[in-house]
C-alpha cells in the first residue's frame, strides 16, 4: 500500500496526531460489541478528500489509548470485512 500510496504515513501521521487531542474520532461500529470505530481519512496521495480516500477501523481501549485494527483505500475495497476485524478483535484477548 505504501509503494501505491506514497504519503499514506503522513496522512496517518495526522490522524494519529487529531486522535491524541480528542476522547476518540469516527463513527461507532455497534456489531463488534467494542469501543470500535472507523474514520474516513485524506487520501492525498490520490488527490482525493475523506469521501473517496482512505479508512482506518481501531478500537479505543481500556487506558484511553487506541489500535488500528484495519485501514484501507475506499477506491481499493468498498467496505472492510466483519470477519477480519473480529479476528483481530480476538487476537487482543
Amino acid at each position: 500500500m505504501r509503494k501505491r500510496y506514497r504519503l499514506i504515513e503522513q496522512d496517518v501521521d495526522s490522524l494519529i496526531a487529531e486522535m491524541e487531542h480528542e476522547s476518540y474520532r469516527g463513527d461507532y461500529m455497534p456489531k463488534f460489541g467494542r469501543e470500535v470505530y472507523k474514520v474516513r481519512l485524506t487520501n492525498r496521495s490520490a488527490r482525493r478528500g475523506k469521501r473517496g480516500g482512505f479508512r482506518v477501523i481501531y478500537v479505543q481501549l481500556a487506558d484511553e489509548s487506541f489500535l488500528f485494527l484495519h485501514i484501507y483505500s475506499k477506491s481499493d475495497q468498498n467496505d472492510a470485512n466483519p470477519s477480519e476485524i473480529w479476528r483481530r478483535l480476538r487476537e487482543l484477548e
